[in-house]
């Protein structure tokens, strides 16, 4: 049985990484948690399992609110998801209230190219889906989310 990773009680933030992305990229995602997890960086989710009974936009909403950082993967799922344009909002809205840098993009590689919303932002590149198993790539995600500087590989 898997022990849920409980908030961090000090400071304005109580989780390092809001996690958003289209329902579809719900496996890849839990997957890069897990790894942001052995980073000792802890994530909220979009799409969380383990919350089933909270509703998808009170999630956004406490998710963006309650974390230091938002890593958007952008996907085709996620911009056809129902949820996009409050997730959208809510990201660009605390955006603008701290740094455009508490925001980082992973673009899906089968996508052409990211949204005009998010070209802005900073954009952390995934050629492909197993360069999220990369320890290199991981690392390199781990150090700018904890320390705000990207470290392209």
């Amino acid at each position: 049985m898997e022990v849920p990773v409980l908030p961090r009680q000090n400071g304005p933030f109580k989780y390092d990484v809001y996690l958003g992305f289209g329902v579809t990229d719900l496996r890849l995602m839990s997957f890069l948690q897990e790894k942001l997890e052995q980073h000792d960086i802890q994530c909220y989710p979009k799409y969380d399992p383990a919350c089933s009974q909270q509703s998808i936009k009170s999630a956004i909403a406490e998710g963006v609110a309650r974390s230091r950082k938002c890593v958007l993967y952008i996907s085709q799922s996620f911009i056809e998801d129902s949820w996009y344009k409050t997730e959208v909002t809510e990201v660009l809205q605390k955006a603008k209230r701290f740094s455009r840098d508490m925001v980082v993009v992973l673009k899906d590689p089968q996508l052409a190219d990211v949204p005009p919303e998010f070209k802005e932002f900073t954009e952390f590149p995934v050629p492909d889906t197993a360069t999220l198993e990369n320890p290199v790539f991981l690392n390199s995600l781990a150090v700018a989310l904890k320390k705000g500087t990207l470290l392209h590989c």
